[in-house]
């Protein structure tokens, strides 16, 4: 099931730079480029480094801490293809930047 989550107002989001969330104990990265917003997994799959404050380099984001560089529109790797920043659903509503992710259906009792 998914669930949208209104995160904050898009200004917040810095144009060529990211922002850093927890959302349902997730984390994710929000990422402005050009006026488009991209969302990733924020933890990055090598050592969980935040890819939020990572550096935007063309439609890239690179890693802070070992220089891991993913698609910010697909979250493909260069380094290590089969380890992707999985991308998140992220549109503009009402001036806020609104995200959809996935949550576990619960049992039913």
């Amino acid at each position: 099931m998914a669930l949208s989550v209104a995160l904050c107002p898009v200004e917040v989001i810095p144009e060529k730079g990211g922002r850093q969330f927890r959302v349902d104990g997730r984390e994710v990265a929000v990422f402005r480029v050009n006026g488009t917003l991209f969302a990733l997994d924020g933890k990055c799959p090598h050592r969980g480094g935040p890819l939020g404050f990572g550096e935007i380099v063309g439609s890239r984001v690179r890693c802070p801490w070992h220089e891991w560089s993913f698609d910010l529109a697909t979250g493909a790797c260069d380094v290590e293809p089969r380890a992707p920043a999985h991308p998140i659903p992220v549109r503009v509503e009402d001036g806020q930047v609104v995200i959809e992710i996935d949550v576990p259906e619960s049992p039913n009792p």
